[in-house]
């Protein structure tokens, strides 16, 4: 049986908030967070915070394809977002490609 989203992009960015940055982060986060979901091709956005590690977040998305994602990065970059939501962080966000392969 094939999964229903074998055919999307699940892409997983691991990012490292720079301790004195985290509230400033949150509120940056969750105030775009409606934007992100909204962007044409989106499926799902989610922001997960490790519980014992307050400054490691996690973006869980799912994209209708890899060229959705791509449009919604550029989006972002021509808006200033990335350069803001970098500003925060501690180093590089870590972004992992992955699909899904079976139900």
């Amino acid at each position: 049986m094939r999964h229903p989203l074998a055919d999307h992009l699940v892409m997983l960015a691991e990012l490292t908030v720079k301790p004195d940055k985290i509230e400033e982060f949150l509120a940056y986060t969750v105030e775009n967070l409606k934007l992100s979901r909204a962007y044409p091709g989106n499926v799902e956005f989610d922001i997960l915070i490790d519980e014992h590690r307050p400054d490691k977040v996690f973006f869980y998305e799912v994209w209708e394809s890899a060229k959705a994602q791509q449009a919604y990065m550029a989006w972002r970059i021509e808006a200033g977002d990335l350069t803001t939501l970098l500003s925060l962080l501690a180093g590089e966000p870590s972004f992992i490609p992955l699909r899904t392969i079976a139900a």
